[in-house]
């Protein structure tokens, strides 16, 4: 027969193998582990997050300036082309004017040795009919004085 002494003795030693073997099993451990990881998990997610975002907002700002650096190249192209533009119209203005100024120089010109030509012409048709004016009237002259000469005669 066993003494209840022992039993009492292998009650006690069985709870405490029994409580420790709970101890053993509990989770508080892991857990903070767990906790542990976690944290350790977001704080890394936070810190891509943030990485990202800077280097996002730093690409966006990269980007934004290489947009406005073209788009500066864009209108100091579109000035330039407009100035060659306008120095062709221009040049082309000043060409077409050149162009008239001779033209209307070689008209003037033309009417002026028409207008002289045709005074010699008149000059000299004027000329010629005064001369035959001047003979026709020395005809008459000579006839009427013949005619006088030979009424007198007959007389």
């Amino acid at each position: 027969m066993v003494d209840v002494s022992q039993l009492v003795s292998q009650m006690n030693e069985t709870l405490s193998t029994i409580h420790s073997t709970i101890a053993a099993l509990s989770t508080d451990e892991h857990d903070a582990k767990l906790d542990a990881l976690e944290q350790q998990r977001d704080s890394a997610l936070d810190a891509l997050q943030s990485s990202f975002a800077l280097e996002s907002d730093g690409l966006e700002r990269k980007r934004q300036a290489e947009r406005e650096e073209i788009a500066e190249r864009r209108r100091k192209e579109d000035e330039e082309r407009e100035a060659r533009r306008r120095k062709e119209d221009q040049e082309l203005a000043d060409h077409s004017r050149l162009e008239d100024g001779s033209r209307q120089e070689k008209l003037e010109q033309e009417l002026q040795e028409v207008e002289e030509e045709s005074d010699e012409k008149m000059d000299s048709i004027e000329r010629e009919a005064q001369r035959l004016l001047e003979e026709g009237r020395s005809k008459l002259a000579a006839l009427e004085e013949r005619r006088r000469v030979s009424f007198l005669r007959r007389r």
